[in-house]
């Protein structure tokens, strides 16, 4: 299995970095970082962007998926310590810890400005579909199975990125995201994989993904 996470800052880095280290110790993990330097074991990407965005997580994932033609598994690095590598998963569907329908109310969806919505009836057709979105993937763990048309997913990809990052910045007045905002633009970035899954009819699944003892680092 193929791991891949992101931790960008020095906050963060210094944070999780005996925990990445210990996981990549392990496991094969592809990390995007800013500070390549204090990570041992991991497979380290450079993130070089002068600003931080959430969304380069979702570049991160499909390009290591075009990279090495299999399952790529995404945790944030916070979730790493918990995560059960023993998980079985399928061929073909995309899975993740939570799926939230678009259409009723839920812990997502109530914090929903009409914005959201706009962007649940109308993301899908700026890559050529006239659906809306039926389902939202959260993004901390986004386990992403081999795909046939990566290069047109890369697209898509990088298509839905200014869109998702033009709303979600420092301008958005939702209090649901005060806290993110303070980081970086284009948080929400499960928008991305939930245009993608529903567009190429690619399964999604939850998963019960922590094991029940965690490991002290």
């Amino acid at each position: 299995m193929i791991y891949a996470t992101m931790c960008v800052g020095s906050k963060w880095t210094t944070k999780y970095q005996h925990i990445i280290n210990a996981f990549s110790s392990k496991n094969h993990l592809e990390l995007l970082t800013d500070n390549v330097d204090i990570f041992d074991n991991s497979y380290n990407t450079l993130y070089d962007r002068d600003i931080f965005s959430y969304y380069e997580k979702i570049n991160f994932i499909f390009n290591l998926s075009k990279k090495y033609n299999e399952r790529i598994t995404y945790i944030d690095s916070d979730w790493l310590v918990r995560y059960n590598t023993d998980i079985k998963y399928d061929d073909t569907s995309l899975y993740t810890y939570q799926l939230f329908d678009l259409y009723i109310e839920s812990q997502l969806t109530k914090f929903f400005y009409d914005y959201e919505y706009h962007l649940r009836d109308t993301l899908l057709s700026h890559i050529s579909s006239n659906e809306s979105i039926k389902y939202y993937i959260p993004e901390a763990l986004v386990s992403l199975p081999k795909v046939n048309e990566i290069d047109k997913m890369i697209s898509d990809i990088k298509t839905i990125q200014p869109i998702v990052e033009n709303h979600y910045n420092s301008k958005n007045r939702n209090p649901r995201y005060y806290r993110y905002v303070k980081a970086g633009i284009g948080y929400a970035e499960g928008w991305g994989p939930s245009a993608i899954c529903q567009k190429y009819n690619i399964p999604i699944q939850e998963i019960e993904w922590r094991k029940s003892n965690i490991d002290l680092i």
